[in-house]
């Protein structure tokens, strides 16, 4: 169950990022303005992503999870093959709506299942595993754009991976769904909160009130999604990457798709299994939990994340600093997440996962990318040269508000912890 949940997550990150991928080639086809592909990769998708994933995380909370899986894949797959034959702007809207809406079931639904499949000392690698779909699925995408994109055009891309999903829907209809918090024991209360980390029998019948009567009790877990917020401000302004470093960084759109896909996949991949498994071990050794272990690795490679974006693609040092961007914003799932799963009760595990998820892609992701293209719009408007690369490094600089979060956060967090 963990290998496949992970394959879709790679396929939901790729179908997800195929547009970001062939930027240069959908903003000239579609005559798009740097705002209006900021919309289509940010707030036009991440808006109902966000609000649907509420609903998905209610209905997972309640239903046979793998069959509501299957129903989202069908949805997102169907308009990613749509998204082929757009025409114009609003064509690409429509499709990047439905998208964001079957993809809103995959993460809630498939971290709650996982929950119930490994117990609490093993999460945090587990939902590494699964989050490994981020780097190889976007890695996946640029590689895509810059091998097949030359040789069938960006549309037949967006057509063949529509109908991949379309097959991978099959064998979720005959998959069981797992016991609901079959995998939990009496453990510690580090949520703050008094709630604790029970099995949460008792809170399957509590309504929405409940669960933000546990978010308002528990500082850590909304520190937590504090933190998580700032650091997607950066990866939602990420979608701007490929036209970036074509048009300010002077390479070839086929090429540096395909090294930038390749380097993604090598440093995202070590960034989502370095952070599941460092951040088990310091959790189990030390006060403070994984978001403590996260905010001490911002603080090593930040001045390396900034520094890149000033340099010239001739310097080693711009390769270092994007190789530590993929493997920080990969490094973030396992720790983060699990977090969240231990500091929620049983039966609100996929409907916290939606919160958190709303919080990071509408406020983090989808502002990201629109205040990015906003921003180099008005720029280019005053005659600012490298005006992308500017707004960019005030992305950059905004997630730096993640470390104090984290380290607030782990000390809630210190206080009820047993090591």
């Amino acid at each position: 169950m963990l290998g496949f949940l992970m394959l879709l997550n790679i396929l939901n990150m790729v179908d997800r990022n195929l547009l970001a991928s062939f930027g240069p080639q959908v903003v000239d086809e579609l005559n798009l303005s740097d705002s209006e592909f900021g919309l289509l990769t940010g707030v036009i998708f991440v808006f109902f992503y966000s609000i649907m994933g509420l609903v998905m995380g209610l209905l997972a909370d309640r239903y046979h999870r793998p069959r509501l899986i299957a129903v989202g894949l069908v949805v997102w797959s169907a308009l990613t093959a749509y998204s082929g034959i757009a025409k114009n702007f609003l064509q690409m809207a429509v499709a990047r709506l439905f998208i964001g809406v079957g993809e809103s079931c995959l993460s809630p639904t498939s971290m709650s299942l996982l929950s119930d499949l490994y117990s609490s000392r093993r999460r945090g690698l587990v939902t590494a595993i699964f989050y490994l779909g981020p780097p190889l699925g976007a890695g996946g995408s640029f590689i895509i754009a810059g091998v097949l994109g030359p040789q069938i055009g960006w549309r037949n891309c967006f057509l063949i991976m529509g109908a991949l999903g379309l097959i991978l829907a099959l064998p979720l209809l005959l998959m069981k769904d797992a016991p609901r918090g079959a995998k939990d024991t009496v453990v510690d209360d580090v949520s703050g909160s008094g709630v604790g980390n029970g099995s949460g029998n008792d809170a399957g019948n509590e309504g929405w009130r409940h669960l933000f009567t546990t978010l308002k009790q528990s500082p850590a877990l909304m520190l937590t999604m504090l933190g998580a917020i700032f650091l997607h401000v950066p990866i939602g302004a990420a979608n701007f990457s490929q036209l970036w470093l074509v048009r300010e960084r002077g390479f070839e759109a086929s090429e540096i798709a395909t090294l930038y896909g390749i380097l993604f996949i090598i440093f995202g991949t070590l960034g989502t299994l370095l952070g599941g498994f460092l951040g088990d071990w310091y959790h189990a050794r030390y006060k403070g939990g994984r978001v403590r272990f996260l905010a001490f690795l911002m603080l090593a490679l930040t001045p390396l994340l900034l520094g890149y974006r000033l340099l010239e693609a001739s310097s080693p040092f711009f390769y270092v600093g994007m190789c530590t961007g993929f493997f920080l914003m990969s490094a973030f799932y396992g720790p983060a997440f699990s977090t969240i799963q231990d500091l929620s009760p049983a039966r609100m595990r996929a409907r916290m996962t939606a919160i958190l998820l709303i919080a990071c892609n509408l406020i983090g992701l989808g502002l990201g990318a629109v205040i990015t293209g906003v921003m180099s719009d008005l720029l280019q408007g005053v005659a600012v040269a490298n005006s992308l690369t500017w707004s960019l490094l005030t992305a950059d600089l905004l997630s730096l508000l993640t470390i104090p979060s984290f380290i607030l956060a782990s000390m809630y967090i210190a206080k009820h912890q047993r090591v």
